[in-house]
């Protein structure tokens, strides 16, 4: 009998190792699967001092969890870099395209000024000098128009980005409570584990997270300030609300029972790059345009009210108009402003240019940006702003190369250890299959030997 059950043993170990494997291959293309193994051990006390055959002592998951929060860390600073390369790279367009282009509108402007220098009374170079203002107001329009779009796509991920932070953090909650009953009754699901495995990672690309596994094998989340995201079962909220200080934005909280803790770029991830990018280089590249349109605005019109127009009348109407809490987005040629009420000249004589030449000399000015830190001329103003632009957009771009290649590695590292080797599985299904053979024959023959001593009596 002592055979017998030694083969029977063999026997059921090695269908179970057979079985994990058959189930290895089948998971192998499931993104997060992480490869399980059949843990057996020699039972002892046999006849004659030998063993008593192998004994399953369960299946376990092949996981190292320095090697999942290095990709769950690579997965964050991904979210991270993606989101802020995406956004730099509009707005380098934004700014950067021909039709947008500040400096050349404004060139265009002065070459119209100088060519109305001979014959000032002339009406058309006069509507010449208009045509080319206007075009240079649908400059500052258009880039306007490009950034604010830029912050309704940004408040619009944010407020999705809350909701999947929220729901992500449900669903982790859950998959704590069935591993805290399976606890209970000893047998964890693998496949839970996965699958929790696979939300962090989900999560991880919204922020980056701290994640501590307790003595009952659930998980506590974090911010990387310390913030709590998640305590067991207990999950907390993330709020988005109106900001005081900036109508066209939203601010972030976490919510945690009855505490409340602010959330800023800080948070990492695909939100943090969200809350990064629009509250320094958006806001930055907003107040300019608007210095820059307000600066050319008033000038302009400052010079052109100390002047004459062509019929010799001061000026009562500015040339520019537009509103003071968006400058560029509603600067405007004033309406009904004809060509002879440009005031070219400075005494009320026929053909005086002398106010002109003021206008015209305005291209050579030096005016301070504090936007911008800079002192320069408003076409150099935005030529630096262009190449600011350009530099981030650079910079970002290489920093999610960079971060995309962190992330093949960890995930080739986390591969190596926990994924699905094919060849590897396909070896062991072959030993494991000669095993069950073998240990059926072990049973065979035991069979025969049994068989032989009863013919016997």
């Amino acid at each position: 009998m002592s055979m017998l059950n030694i083969g029977m043993s063999g026997l059921n170990a090695s269908m179970a190792a057979l079985t994990a494997t058959s189930n290895n291959v089948s998971n192998a293309m499931v993104p997060g699967y992480s490869r399980q193994q059949v843990v057996m051990s020699s039972v002892g006390n046999g006849t004659y001092g030998s063993g008593s055959g192998v004994m399953v002592d369960g299946v376990r998951r092949i996981s190292d969890q320095y090697q999942v929060t290095q990709q769950w860390n690579a997965t964050s600073n991904l979210g991270f870099a993606e989101t802020q390369a995406s956004y730099f790279g509009q707005v380098e367009q934004i700014f950067g395209s021909e039709g947008n282009s500040i400096s050349a509108g404004l060139d265009l402007l002065f070459a119209s000024l100088n060519s109305a220098m001979e014959q000032p009374n002339e009406i058309a170079l006069r509507q010449g000098v208009l045509n080319e203002a206007k075009a240079l107001t649908q400059r500052f329009n258009s880039i306007s128009e490009g950034v604010h779009t830029q912050v309704n796509q940004i408040e619009g991920q944010i407020g999705a980005s809350a909701k999947e932070i929220n729901a992500q953090l449900e669903t982790i909650s859950s998959f704590n409570e069935q591993i805290q009953a399976s606890n209970a009754s000893g047998n964890v699901p693998l496949s839970l584990l996965d699958a929790r495995d696979a939300a962090i990672d989900d999560l991880s690309k919204i922020i980056d997270v701290n994640i501590v596994h307790d003595a009952n094998n659930m998980v506590n989340i974090s911010l990387v300030q310390g913030q709590p995201l998640l305590s067991g079962t207990t999950a907390s909220k993330i709020q988005v609300s109106p900001d005081p200080s900036n109508p066209l934005f939203s601010q972030l909280s976490v919510q945690f029972g009855q505490s409340s803790f602010p959330l800023d770029e800080s948070a990492g991830g695909s939100l943090g790059a969200l809350l990064d990018y629009r509250d320094n280089s958006l806001v930055e590249s907003i107040a300019f345009n608007n210095e820059l349109a307000q600066t050319m605005a008033d000038e302009f019109n400052t010079i052109l009210k100390a002047g004459t127009d062509l019929n010799g009348n001061t000026p009562t109407q500015d040339l520019f108009t537009y509103d003071p809490t968006n400058p560029a987005g509603t600067l405007k040629i004033s309406a009904d402003f004809k060509p002879d009420m440009l005031a070219f000249g400075q005494d009320g004589t026929p053909g005086d240019n002398s106010n002109l030449k003021a206008l015209v000399e305005l291209a050579d000015k030096s005016f301070t940006f504090d936007s911008m830190g800079i002192d320069a001329t408003m076409g150099d103003a935005f030529a630096s702003k262009i190449g600011e632009l350009g530099s981030a957009s650079r910079q970002a771009k290489m920093a999610k190369e960079t971060a995309e290649k962190v992330q093949i590695e960890a995930q080739s590292q986390w591969a190596s250890t926990s994924g699905v080797n094919m060849d590897e599985e396909g070896v062991n299904l072959i030993i494991y299959q000669q095993s069950y053979q073998a240990n059926a024959k072990v049973i065979s023959t035991a069979d025969q030997l049994f068989q032989t001593i009863l013919n016997s009596i």
